[in-house]
């Protein structure tokens, strides 16, 4: 069962009257539980222990966001884009590949948002191309195909330069709040119900959600907590009132 509120205070009682207890004893001497002298030392040289660099871990994962390319590889804002623009997402995947394949293959990529420009999925019918077009032929590589994508939604999967709504496959007006709840609605559903080819290697379990990676091996295991923050961060300023007509 959940703690009540009681139980939490208790809990920061106790933690409370833990620390205080640490602090003290730091202050004594171990041995006499006699007061230590205070006062400021001159710093010793330390040799770390290990190479952060050359270390090797039991877990690897990547991170990446703000991936999801249009079809027509535009900018939104009147940007040149140069040759390298229109091939980061090719030069990306291809380093995810080779870094996975020359050290550990990651336990799943970390998909940051903003997976598809630059609204989302507009429409039930064209999920499949643009996660086809963007997605799996992009991400293909030996190392790195049959991954774990850990996905969340970012501002542009909901919305930003377009009506939220849809009919068929047009974007259209909202007539009223609750069309445009639906509007926002579809939008997460029809993400996090696709499924890959690729072992199902797409996972969005919903706005707010806890995903486990761990080691047989060793049993070490990370829960990685996915929350979308649009409601707070972004919300209409960088969504709906960006749309036309609102």
């Amino acid at each position: 069962s959940n703690p009540q509120p009681s139980d939490w205070k208790k809990e920061m009682l106790n933690y409370k009257t833990l620390v205080n207890a640490a602090a003290l004893l730091a202050l004594m001497d171990g041995s006499s539980g006699t007061p230590m002298k205070m006062g400021l030392t001159a710093a010793q040289p330390s040799t770390p222990a290990s190479d952060p660099a050359k270390a090797k871990y039991s877990i690897s994962v990547f991170g990446i966001g703000d991936w999801g390319a249009t079809l027509y590889k535009g900018s939104c804002c009147g940007s040149n884009s140069t040759n390298y623009d229109l091939n980061s997402q090719e030069v990306v995947a291809s380093l995810m590949n080779m870094e996975a394949g020359a050290s550990m293959v990651p336990e799943a990529v970390l998909s940051h948002g903003d997976n598809f420009y630059w609204n989302g999925i507009n429409y039930l019918g064209e999920r499949d191309s643009r996660f086809a077009a963007s997605f799996e032929a992009k991400y293909d590589g030996d190392n790195i195909k049959n991954v774990p994508w850990v996905a969340v939604m970012g501002n542009h999967d909901y919305g930003g330069s377009d009506y939220i709504c849809s009919s068929g496959d047009k974007l259209v007006p909202c007539n009223n709040t609750a069309e445009l709840y639906q509007g926002l609605e579809n939008k997460l559903k029809w993400q996090s119900e696709y499924t890959s080819p690729n072992d199902n290697r797409w996972a969005m379990d919903g706005r707010f959600y806890v995903h486990r990676v761990k080691d047989p091996a060793t049993g070490v295991s990370i829960d990685i907590f996915n929350v979308d923050t649009n409601d707070n961060d972004h919300s209409a300023e960088l969504i709906c009132c960006q749309c036309y007509g609102y």
